[in-house]
């Protein structure tokens, strides 16, 4: 509250500071996009946009650490900034954005708004200050919407990517149906990783499909009974061979999982691939299994056919978009609980109950993804 008052008092002085420069094209803009795996993928579409429709721009992106493998790959952006640990909480990192924005942006586009980045910006007496409003949790922060030049509020029903290219609105950018239609990217794997990959698919012969472990938000991820009934009846189901995708954390469940399914069409890549080496694995999959998970977004933007369980996760916020994913909701009337600007990490009533799922109803999705890949026509020599 005391840097929102703050702000409303030296208000007209800032806001006079930013109107001389506003009539200067955009020429160094700063995309904020702190959230993690999943949202940053689905942001990849504005960062494109802006390389298009502002060529001569320089594009910086602010991103959560855990993306840098990633963002650091992508052509459409120039140089890449990590939020410190400490993040934009208490006076050391208002001060550190600040600083950071005085380094001659002109623009600000905010996709992970809070208070400090509605407030930093007009301090820095940046020009074009354009920031996503959510529709969720909004707070006092509400007061400070009118320190932005731009805000673009998200509304129930559309896809957050969505609302983040009608964003660039602010920046001069024609909204168009092409737009909205532009893909998810993902940077190519390293030369070393797809060779790493096709040693895992080395007889190119059969189905591989891939099953991920766990999420970033435990919340999503599946309970490891139902993991083990869901890799059983795939394995009974299908002739294929599973693949266990997850991180170092996740080794031990793998470890348990595979020790505990019988016969060898299993294999356990937990913790031995590098987030920018992960393309690569996901693309000699034939399917891929997982929930609401950042995982599930790479492999939907490499167009490999993805089964996402949604859980808690809200489809009406962000979802595959792939022509063919398949979306599996719950039936509790407890979800969707965690939306796009509301993503708890602990289940309010405590039963997880989102997560119940027919492993028969998955298998039955996945089979129909597989006879639909095998069937497709094969064009004439």
């Amino acid at each position: 509250m005391f840097w929102l008052m703050l702000t409303w008092i030296a208000s007209p002085v800032l806001w006079l500071s930013c109107r001389i420069k506003q009539h200067q094209k955009p020429k160094r803009i700063l995309i904020v996009q702190t959230a993690k795996i999943g949202d940053f993928i689905n942001s990849t579409p504005v960062f494109r946009a802006l390389r298009i429709h502002i060529p001569n721009a320089h594009v910086t992106g602010l991103i959560h650490s855990v993306n840098l493998p990633l963002a650091q790959h992508l052509d459409s952006i120039d140089e890449v900034v990590t939020l410190p640990a400490h993040g934009f909480r208490g006076w050391r990192g208002k001060i550190w954005f600040y600083r950071l924005l005085r380094r001659r942006f002109d623009s600000i586009l905010v996709l992970s708004p809070n208070l400090a980045t509605y407030l930093v910006p007009l301090w820095a007496c940046i020009p074009r200050r354009i920031s996503l409003l959510p529709d969720r949790r909004i707070g006092i922060a509400r007061i400070a919407w009118p320190f932005l030049s731009h805000g673009i509020q998200h509304l129930h029903g559309r896809l957050f990517r969505e609302t983040a290219l009608h964003a660039l609105s602010g920046l001069g950018i024609e909204v168009t149906p092409q737009l909205l239609s532009m893909r998810n990217e993902v940077p190519a794997p390293p030369i070393h990783a797809q060779q790493k990959a096709a040693k895992i698919r080395k007889d190119g012969l059969g189905q591989y499909i891939g099953l991920g472990i766990s999420a970033g938000n435990p919340m999503k991820s599946l309970p490891t009974t139902s993991l083990l009934e869901l890799a059983a009846a795939i394995l009974a189901a299908t002739d294929a061979t599973l693949v266990l995708i997850g991180t170092e954390r996740d080794r031990q469940t793998a470890a348990d999982l595979q020790n505990k399914l019988v016969g060898e069409r299993v294999i356990n890549t937990t913790g031995e691939w590098q987030l920018e080496e992960l393309a690569a694995l996901l693309s000699t999959l034939d399917a891929y299994i997982g929930v609401d998970s950042g995982v599930t977004y790479l492999a939907d933007a490499l167009d490999v056919p993805v089964i996402d369980i949604m859980g808690p996760a809200d489809a009406d916020d962000q979802r595959p978009l792939g022509p063919n994913s398949i979306i599996i909701k719950p039936d509790a009337q407890c979800a969707p609980c965690s939306h796009a600007f509301d993503s708890p990490y602990v289940c309010h009533n405590k039963s997880r109950v989102c997560l119940s799922f027919s492993p028969k109803m998955i298998v039955a999705a996945l089979q129909s993804r597989l006879q639909s890949k095998y069937n497709q026509p094969t064009m004439p020599a």
